[in-house]
């Protein structure tokens, strides 16, 4: 079953109804339930547009978009805002963490908005948290934990309220290879594990190679798509490959980093 389904997406931005900017042309792209997906391309590519929309922070131009059977764009203001809520997982390269509150406290904020029981809330954050290895930092601040402790905090607010989708914005762009590795490894559990449907845009070559699949996007267009079918190093060498085709700008990939 698709969980997310684009069809001719496209998104121009104009000025008093001129054409200033063509982001995105023409973009297919379908993901099925419990897909780990990675989307990758140059600077100015598009993958922010495209992230944008799928996230229904912005909307298409043109085109059909749609996440778990509905449109977001049908949807007023009030049920989009609760739509993206409940159905939509973020993890970005900044945490986006309160620094306010406890690790536990971020990591429940969705369930404690929708008003979920204190009962049912521990009964989801204990298995999430001991897989994600941070029951031992729940109590702490933010500003007491490790960058790659906060992403890992940042996957579980992620997943907690049980999304359809969970849509990862360049989430070890902010760590050192070590954090890096543990995060990607994480994430890459919790798709085989609970079967969590993942969306990734990534300039990483290493953070793509946990991917079941990478699709790579140029001038606003689709490019190119693979599949790994062999071991994680294989597929970072496909990675390195299809990246060398692709050219532009990546802004200095490490791409050593395997």
């Amino acid at each position: 079953m698709s969980v997310l389904k684009a069809e001719g997406l496209g998104k121009i931005y104009s000025s008093k109804g001129n054409v200033v900017y063509q982001a995105l042309e023409g973009i297919d792209l379908q993901v099925e339930a419990g897909e780990f997906v990675g989307v990758m391309g140059p600077s100015g590519s598009g993958k922010t547009t495209l992230l944008n929309l799928l996230a229904t922070i912005d909307r298409p131009t043109s085109g059909l978009l749609e996440i778990n059977g509905v449109d977001p764009s049908k949807l007023s203001d009030k049920k989009l805002s609760l739509f993206r809520r409940r159905e939509l997982g973020f993890i970005f390269q900044d945490f986006n963490l309160l620094d306010t509150l406890s690790i536990k406290d971020n990591i429940i904020l969705p369930l404690v908005l929708e008003g979920i029981s204190p009962t049912h809330i521990r009964e989801r954050l204990i298995p999430i948290s001991e897989r994600l290895e941070i029951a031992h930092v729940l109590g702490k601040r933010t500003y007491e934990v490790s960058g790659g402790q906060k992403q890992r905090a940042a996957i579980a607010r992620a997943i907690i309220h049980q999304p359809s989708l969970i849509l990862a914005d360049e989430l070890t762009g902010n760590l050192d290879s070590k954090a890096a590795k543990d995060v990607m490894e994480s994430l890459k559990e919790i798709n085989e594990q609970i079967k969590a449907t993942v969306l990734m845009v990534t300039h990483d070559p290493f953070s793509a190679s946990y991917c079941q699949r990478i699709v790579f996007i140029k001038d606003g267009r689709l490019f190119s798509e693979i599949r790994r079918s062999t071991n994680r190093q294989a597929f970072f060498q496909q990675i390195l490959d299809a990246l060398s085709v692709l050219g532009g700008n990546f802004d200095d990939v490490p791409f050593a980093r395997a």
